[in-house]
């Protein structure tokens, strides 16, 4: 996709967020295990049963980093844009990974994601994030989900 001409939209804040992440893995060598996990999306109907019987799972978030940080084991990041909500299938999915100590963060945009992951990478063993697990960052304000 070239963002130069790409309106914004969830798809290009994550796509910033995961160029952010390869820039700084020099910095932070765990972000090179950064991934997407693609579970949206529109498919034909073969294909979303083939993928349901492969594992595809509703609600899974868009961003994981399968690193133990902190009092962590993990995180998980749902992107969200502008008037984005979460579906009552990804709020489940974040609680129940936050009480399997997975960090777990609804971010809308980019700067809230990097921001995020700029704490946890940063952790030092035995710490918590600032904002309590299975928070909403937006616009600089953090809220339960």
């Amino acid at each position: 996709m070239n963002l130069k001409y790409a309106m914004r939209s969830e798809d290009t804040e994550q796509i910033n967020v995961i160029a952010w992440a390869m820039w700084e893995k020099s910095r932070y060598p765990e972000l090179k295990l950064l991934h997407h996990i693609p579970n949206g999306g529109s498919r034909n109907k073969a294909e979303a049963v083939k993928l349901k019987q492969m594992g595809v799972k509703a609600g899974v978030p868009d961003l994981h980093l399968p690193v133990p940080k902190g009092r962590y084991c993990g995180l998980f990041i749902e992107m969200k844009y502008e008037t984005g909500r979460l579906q009552e299938s990804q709020k489940e999915f974040l609680k129940a990974a936050a009480d399997y100590k997975n960090y777990c963060a609804v971010c809308y945009g980019s700067e809230e994601a990097i921001s995020v992951l700029k704490e946890y990478v940063t952790l030092e063993d035995g710490e918590s994030m600032n904002a309590p697990n299975a928070s909403i960052y937006r616009n600089g304000k953090i809220k339960a989900i």
